[in-house]
């Protein structure tokens, strides 16, 4: 009977074993099921912007496009009839097309037809959807918008209103909202921009882009407030030779002139020269007469 009884218990053991990893095996499958859904068309789907697999419906204007940036361009930038340029408020987007079954429905992260992810990353805040997750994307609830860069290396800026490199922490100056006004130079609304953007000595930004042009152009100064914006020691020694070896005419020898320094902010005299004035305190040459 004890023999009986361990076979009897070893049996019932065995048979719930089985049960166990037979049930087991059908949640793996069904959750390995579940993953292929939502990764199904990954990356295969999007435009030049963004690899998502859906298209945002613009309530202006009732269309699908892929993007807020794919719709701008046609619906703004492209558009012929200025009473017709309009561009898409990402938060007032209600609905989305399926990239993959085109079932038209409301905004969500996923499709609530063939249960696909529209996305590998998704915030319903921002009707964002992304494929591409080496952008590292996160949402700031300060910013009310999606960044890219990692949390982890960023920080918000109150002051400032935005999200600066963590190497900015103490060394930038502080602008209020210095972010929510156009480029100075291509004049693109600078918070929402996609194109990477510097942060200039003085406080103030500018695209990338279009910094390195004006460098190319030699304009070393900030569009908004003309401080430098790079370390200009070699440039004010070419200044100094400059000076020393262009000897003013007589008549012109004596005169005073009010100037004011652009970097930093002195006010002085000195004598009028053709090719420049040193300022009297930085010993720059952004310098001009007031």
């Amino acid at each position: 009977m004890e023999a009986h009884a361990e076979e009897d218990d070893t049996t019932d053991t065995d048979d719930s074993w089985e049960t166990a990893t037979s049930d087991e095996d059908t949640k793996m499958d069904d959750a390995d099921s579940i993953s292929l859904a939502h990764t199904r068309g990954a990356g295969n789907h999007g435009c030049s912007h963004y690899r998502r697999r859906c298209m945002l419906v613009a309530p202006c204007c009732n269309e699908a496009f892929w993007c807020r940036h794919c719709h701008n361009a046609i619906k703004c930038d492209n558009e012929q009839e200025p009473r017709k340029k309009h561009v898409l408020d990402r938060k007032a987007i209600r609905e989305v097309v399926c990239a993959l079954c085109s079932k038209r429905q409301p905004a969500a992260a996923t499709c609530n037809a063939c249960g696909v992810s529209f996305g590998r990353y998704s915030c319903l805040q921002c009707n964002f959807f992304d494929d591409d997750l080496s952008k590292k994307q996160y949402h700031c609830e300060d910013c009310g918008i999606c960044r890219v860069g990692g949390r982890q290396h960023y920080f918000h800026c109150s002051t400032c209103n935005c999200c600066y490199a963590i190497s900015l922490r103490n060394s930038h100056v502080c602008i209020e909202n210095s972010m929510h006004h156009n480029c100075p130079v291509c004049f693109e609304f600078l918070f929402e921009s996609i194109k990477p953007i510097n942060v200039m000595p003085c406080g103030h930004t500018i695209h990338q882009a279009c910094l390195k042009e004006l460098a190319v152009h030699q304009s070393y100064t900030c569009p908004v407030c003309s401080k430098t914006y790079m370390n200009m020691n070699r440039m004010w020694r070419h200044m100094d030779t400059l000076v020393a070896e262009t000897p003013m005419p007589e008549e012109h020898r004596g005169i005073q002139v009010a100037l004011l320094c652009n970097d930093c902010n002195r006010r002085f005299e000195a004598p009028f020269h053709v090719v420049g004035h040193k300022c009297s305190g930085c010993g720059g040459y952004n310098t001009k007469r007031v």
